[in-house]
């Protein structure tokens, strides 16, 4: 397939995943607000079991990544930030047994990694960049600072 013609596919892929997250969202936060797909009683659903703070959470963040992925230059950071939230939905999913959505969330989840695979090279030049160079004390305060954390912990824990 021609680069101009997967461009199109991406760029689909894109606004589809962006109108989605972002009217999945506001679909939980406004009642009557449009939406594709979500529970939009998900807020009410969580607040039985003193969750209500994360469940308006969870739609905040899925209106703010599908904001996101509606604008072509956040794309990586929004397809970064939907990555874990769309695999948690899709396991939740498979968990319930919900007939037919863990289909259509693989889908989703075919069209989210297809984004990152084209963004690779921006992603291999984040992982693979040379690691900021810390002076000798700079060294001593992380280690330190590491050791003192971990020794924290050890004794909240016993």
């Amino acid at each position: 397939m021609s680069r101009i013609k997967w461009s199109y596919f991406l760029t689909f892929f894109q606004v589809i995943l962006g109108v989605i997250y972002f009217s999945a969202g506001l679909s939980k936060l406004i009642s009557g607000f449009p939406n594709i797909i979500g529970p939009v009683w998900l807020i009410d659903e969580l607040s039985k079991y003193g969750l209500g703070l994360f469940g308006y959470f969870i739609a905040i963040m899925q209106a703010v990544i599908g904001g996101l992925l509606l604008i072509s230059r956040f794309r990586l950071i929004a397809s970064l930030l939907l990555l874990p939230m769309h695999i948690c939905i899709f396991i939740i999913t498979i968990s319930l047994g919900w007939k037919g959505t863990p289909y259509i969330n693989a889908v989703f989840l075919f069209m989210l990694l297809a984004i990152l695979f084209d963004d690779r090279k921006k992603l291999y030049s984040l992982i693979n960049s040379k690691p900021l160079s810390f002076s000798l004390d700079t060294n001593k305060v992380y280690v330190a600072t590491f050791v003192a954390a971990r020794a924290l912990a050890v004794f909240l824990k016993y």
